[in-house]
């Protein structure tokens, strides 16, 4: 071990150690959310060593006069840290940025769209989420809070009704933007092809859009619809959430999921 990796290694141990979380609220956490009910101890070891990392390189602001309490960070950092969980060195995924902010419901963001006269409309979204290129990440907190499906719908074991978590979803919109601009091609590891991923997404996409306009049943939500870079986010919350039923409908983008996130939720 060289001079730096030691370094390193005391740093880490350092910060696990000035940064640890509590252990009744780790498992407060870990019971709010069924995204980590499939891991195993080894893994959720693993992720919280990840959620304490990350807690001590990023800074949480409440707006609007929302307090925001040590329970909501780490319930944020943990879904964080669930995309990155299989990935080696995964926390570099969210190097260069360093703020989240929490409201307490939607919040309002300008936008400007231009038309297919090229004519720039500017106006006004509400908004449960935004992940702001190389800046910070924003959250209604309302919508952000973990949910667990009614126990008595009939649902399959594994798959949410409705897989729906802005946290990941966000979170994923940073995983993609390391390559620039989101555009559904995060940085891939060295092991799969950008060429067969490009085409499988693509491929996938044309078809969510096919089936958004004839109005058949969609295994997610149509917002996916929107653009390649909504698709991958909105299809990341599928994998975790809805696992089984996103393998059942997109059998190669599970397929490719799986093997970028280094995870296989449907066969948990």
């Amino acid at each position: 071990m060289g001079l730096l990796d030691g370094w390193r290694g005391w740093r880490r141990r350092r910060l696990l150690e000035r940064h640890a979380i509590d252990d009744a609220r780790w498992q407060r956490i870990l019971a709010a959310s069924p995204l980590f009910d499939r891991l195993t101890d080894a893994e959720r070891n693993r992720l919280r060593e990840l959620t304490t990392l990350f807690l001590a390189s990023k800074r949480f602001f409440g707006a609007h006069g929302l307090a925001v309490d040590d329970d909501m960070r780490v319930s944020v950092a943990s879904r964080a840290c669930l995309l990155v969980l299989g990935l080696h060195d995964g926390l570099d995924y969210y190097r260069g940025w360093y703020t989240i902010v929490l409201y307490p419901g939607g919040f309002v963001a300008e936008r400007e769209v231009e038309d297919e006269f090229g004519v720039v409309h500017s106006g006004y979204e509400e908004l449960d989420g935004e992940s702001m290129a190389g800046g910070a990440v924003v959250l209604n907190w309302e919508e952000a809070q973990p949910r667990r499906a009614d126990p008595d719908s009939n649902r399959e074991p594994g798959d949410d009704p409705e897989p729906v978590d802005v946290v990941i979803h966000e979170f994923a919109h940073k995983l993609d933007e390391r390559n620039g601009e989101a555009n559904g091609l995060p940085p891939l590891p060295a092991d799969m092809s950008v060429a067969e991923w490009a085409e499988v997404f693509n491929a996938a996409y044309e078809r969510f859009i096919d089936w958004t306009d004839a109005g058949v049943q969609l295994p997610f939500d149509d917002y996916a619809a929107t653009h390649p870079a909504e698709f991958f986010s909105v299809a990341t919350e599928a994998f975790l959430l809805a696992p089984r039923r996103l393998r059942d409908a997109l059998p190669d983008v599970y397929q490719q999921l799986a093997r970028f996130y280094r995870q296989d939720p449907a066969a948990a």
